[in-house]
């Protein structure tokens, strides 16, 4: 007779292989939105998630890990932040890891759960808008450099508030697209006509970043020029 803790950890196990897009028996991989459909495997017919009680636990599942790969970048970023703020462009840097450790480990394990038109759909939408966070996050941070007030802490508190608002906004947007799918939901015109304004905002958004980048350099390197020379005068 198996136990009662065999058959949960055989559970979990079944629901990490469809969380991470594979059938639940053979380990194949699945065409998008096989799971989230209910629909079984199309290579040794094992139903994969038939009831909608059995959906709704590979939603929460796929919830939690997020939320704790979430955290684990505002914790990285908060101590790289602490180490290194006094420095341009150091803060810039981690927000620009996490954003990836974001996309690998929340974005990419959530995209397998959906179709193919729902999958590029949710990626570009995701990509356009973290690429609009990241540049107006990037003015932000190096605006703050040339802020004597702005110590570390203040640094710090931003870039870990930064982190956390990119991955809450993308793990509450992957989930809604994570639902939708489960409940059979169409991809709406609005979604894709959403991706145009998106593409329009990130060009206009990238272009003051770059100005405000070179800007703050360009005031860095007068600073460093005018600190050298009241050097100069002051030896005898």
């Amino acid at each position: 007779m198996t136990s009662l803790p065999t058959l949960a950890a055989h559970e979990e196990h079944e629901l990490s292989l469809l969380l991470s897009g594979r059938c639940r028996r053979c380990a194949e991989r699945l065409p998008g939105g096989t799971a989230l459909r209910g629909r079984p495997c199309p290579r040794c017919g094992e139903p994969t998630l038939p009831s909608a009680m059995d959906r709704a636990a590979l939603h929460e599942l796929h919830g939690t890990q997020s939320t704790v790969r979430l955290w684990l970048a505002v914790a990285a970023v908060t101590a790289g932040a602490l180490v290194a703020s006094w420095f341009p462009l150091v803060n810039s840097l981690l927000l620009a890891g996490a954003l990836v450790w974001i996309r690998f480990t929340i974005v990419r394990p959530g995209l397998t759960l959906l179709t193919p038109r729902r999958r590029i759909v949710t990626r570009w939408t995701l990509r356009l808008a973290t690429g609009c966070f990241l540049a107006l996050s990037v003015i932000v941070l190096e605006l703050l450099t040339l802020i004597p007030a702005a110590g570390a802490v203040v640094k710090t508190v931003v870039s870990a508030g930064q982190v956390a608002a990119a991955g809450g906004a993308t793990r509450s947007y992957l989930s809604w697209q994570v639902g939708r799918e489960g409940r059979g939901e169409p991809v709406a015109l609005w979604e894709v006509a959403l991706l145009a304004v998106w593409t329009v905002v990130l060009l206009a958004v990238v272009a003051g970043m770059v100005a405000v980048v070179l800007w703050i350099l360009g005031k860095l390197g007068l600073l460093h020029a005018r600190a050298l020379q009241m050097m100069q005068e002051a030896r005898p």
